[in-house]
C-alpha cells in the first residue's frame, strides 16, 4: 500500500508542477452531496487537495487504536 500511494503522491507532484497559478484559481461547481470534502464550487487547488482528504479520511478508518 505504501508503495502504491508513494506512486499516486509522485503523479499528483507531476501534475501540480506543471499547473500555472491560473489554472490553479479556476473554479467549476461540484456536487456537494457526493462527498462530504467536496463544496459547491471547487478550484482545482481544492480538488488536488481533495485528494489527501479523501486519503485521510480512510487511513483513519482502516487504522488500529
Amino acid at each position: 500500500m505504501n508503495v502504491w500511494m508513494g506512486r499516486v503522491i509522485a503523479s499528483l507532484h507531476r501534475y501540480l508542477d506543471h499547473e500555472s497559478d491560473r489554472a490553479l484559481r479556476r473554479t467549476m461547481r461540484f456536487p456537494s452531496r457526493w462527498d462530504r470534502y467536496f463544496t459547491s464550487t471547487m478550484s482545482l487547488t481544492d480538488v488536488y487537495h481533495y485528494a489527501t482528504l479523501h486519503y485521510d479520511h480512510h487511513r483513519a478508518q482502516l487504522t488500529l487504536r
